[in-house]
């Protein structure tokens, strides 16, 4: 009975009547080319809701920001591959070859194409198509974490030294102005009021030491930045004998993967960068507010018409609104800080979505946004005029040597310094309620303390020596230990991006001297 056969024995049965079924072969598999929806597992490409969401289908950006990083990793790829004999030299030759082709036309080949699985993807299917199938052999041994988390230093590195240029320029700006200024006399305020006797020197001075701070920080991020990770493929290495030191020194990074999982799962490097910026972001801000009040109610210096905006409304203003922009891009940089490490946190550690592309994607607003603060502040200050009579009168009129005189009041005589403390803040109430101007004015009204003993402002600044403070002499020796830390770190900045053009000389070598005849290459060597 038909109810009793079993369905092993039916297609035992249909077997033997009919054979079986013809399947290709994986040889003729190879020989055809697969359709692009298909990627052998998945049959179909992504949702297009999906698709727009995640993928940017305009492949002109990428052929900006993506595609010539790509080339760059596949050049040192295929001259590793050919070097370890995993793909034939006449490969290698044509991928390169290639590659020159679409850097000369900015990569509109690929960019005319579609990309239903993204630009990498849509890159390779072009090469396929133009060098032959067997050019997705460049992908032995890696895989596109590796490549992304590669490409993403790569991508890093203009910008990188492009803000610690900036801020190279601020520092020697901020010493340049300080040197000129070691004389120049200027209130030093706490609470926003007039508080001690400085010098314009010394503000400064104290804005290149934060500054420098922030840069060193900035620096310490390069060792990461300098580490590849081409080779680690999906996470786990490869069983393929590739040669990633080699690739390694073709991009000039100064060393391979030391661990595949933490080489395609890390981008803490997206979040130190963030972290630096947006501390010297705040360190920006800060300043900012500072010239802010100096320019405002202070009256201690003005901005000249090209750095200050007007009201559509009111005839009279002069609003130093780029030190506001300073202050609005600092805060915007914390956002993006947040943003990486919240987009970050409790991702499992390995290659994740969430880590490379969402977190990362922060880190380019941040930079961009960091450059664009420190070079306002730069050119604020290179334009910052110094009303120097209105801060020697400030400093005449606004009590700022009673600390001083309290101080040498209990050196000079019996009383302790709570006590002279106490003494001299009642005559500078008496001062500001009998409308004298200074404490050394109403001397002659009150004979019980010697206010002689008082020096005046200026001369206060001149000579306060210890501890870091304004004296002319204390000011230089600070900036001699400023410069030579700016020297270097240019030294630092030199020899990283001398490595790169080095890399990148040895890369062109490399592919010239494949392009020599095996037979000619041979009788060379």
């Amino acid at each position: 009975m038909i109810g009793s056969v079993t369905s092993l024995q039916l297609a035992t049965t249909l077997l033997l009547l009919y054979g079986a079924p013809k399947l290709p072969s994986i040889s003729s598999l190879a020989r055809e080319e697969l359709p692009l929806k298909s990627t052998g597992r998945i049959k179909s490409t992504l949702h297009p809701e999906a698709s727009a969401i995640v993928f940017d289908s305009d492949l002109q950006r990428a052929a900006k920001d993506e595609l010539p990083f790509y080339a760059d990793i596949d050049r040192a790829q295929a001259i590793m591959l050919e070097r370890a004999r995993l793909i034939d030299r006449d490969l290698a030759r044509k991928v390169l070859t290639e590659l020159d082709k679409l850097q000369a036309e900015n990569f509109q080949s690929v960019a005319g194409r579609p990309a239903p699985r993204g630009s990498y993807l849509a890159y390779e299917d072009h090469l396929r198509s133009v060098v032959g199938r067997k050019a997705s052999n460049l992908h032995l041994g890696r895989s596109r974490n590796d490549i992304n988390a590669t490409l993403l230093k790569l991508k890093l590195r203009t910008p990188y030294q492009e803000l610690a240029d900036e801020l190279l320029k601020l520092l020697r700006l901020l010493c340049g102005l300080a040197r000129e200024n070691l004389k120049t006399v200027f209130p030093l305020h706490t609470h926003r009021q007039p508080a001690l006797p400085s010098t314009f020197a010394h503000h400064l001075t104290a804005f290149a030491s934060a500054l420098a701070r922030d840069l060193d920080a900035l620096l310490a991020v390069h060792p990461i930045l300098n580490l590849s990770c081409l080779g680690a493929g999906a996470g786990g290495g490869t069983t393929l004998p590739i040669l990633p030191e080699l690739t390694a020194r073709l991009l000039g990074f100064s060393s391979p993967p030391l661990n595949s999982i933490d080489s395609v799962a890390s981008r803490d490097l997206v979040l130190r960068l963030l972290a630096a910026c947006a501390i010297l972001g705040s360190s920006l801000s800060r300043i900012a507010e500072t010239l802010l009040l100096w320019v405002g109610d202070h009256g201690l210096a003005t901005l000249p018409d090209e750095l200050v905006g007007s009201s559509s409304a009111m005839p009279h203003k002069r609003n130093p609104f780029l030190l506001e922009q300073v202050q609005g891009k600092a805060g915007a940089i914390v956002g993006f800080l947040v943003a990486g490490i919240t987009a970050m946190h409790s991702t499992p550690f390995t290659n994740c979505v969430a880590v490379g592309t969402e977190a990362t994607r922060h880190v380019w607003p941040g930079i961009d946004h960091s450059i664009g603060a420190t070079r306002l502040i730069r050119l604020c200050l290179s334009g910052l005029i110094i009303a120097e009579d209105t801060a020697s009168a400030m400093l005449e009129t606004s009590f700022v040597n009673a600390m001083e005189t309290a101080t040498r009041l209990t050196l000079g005589g019996d009383l302790d310094f709570r006590s002279a403390h106490n003494e001299v803040g009642r005559l500078v109430t008496s001062a500001t309620q009998g409308g004298a101007a200074s404490l050394l004015a109403i001397e002659q009204h009150d004979r019980a303390l010697n206010l002689a003993t008082s020096p005046p402002p200026d001369v206060i600044a001149r000579t306060a020596q210890t501890g870091g403070g304004p004296a002319p002499d204390a000011v230089a020796t600070s900036l001699d230990e400023l410069e030579s830390g700016i020297e270097r770190a240019v030294t630092i900045l030199r020899d990283l991006c001398a490595g790169w053009g080095r890399a990148h000389e040895e890369l062109r070598s490399a592919i010239a001297n494949l392009e020599v005849p095996t037979s000619q290459t041979t009788n060379g060597g």
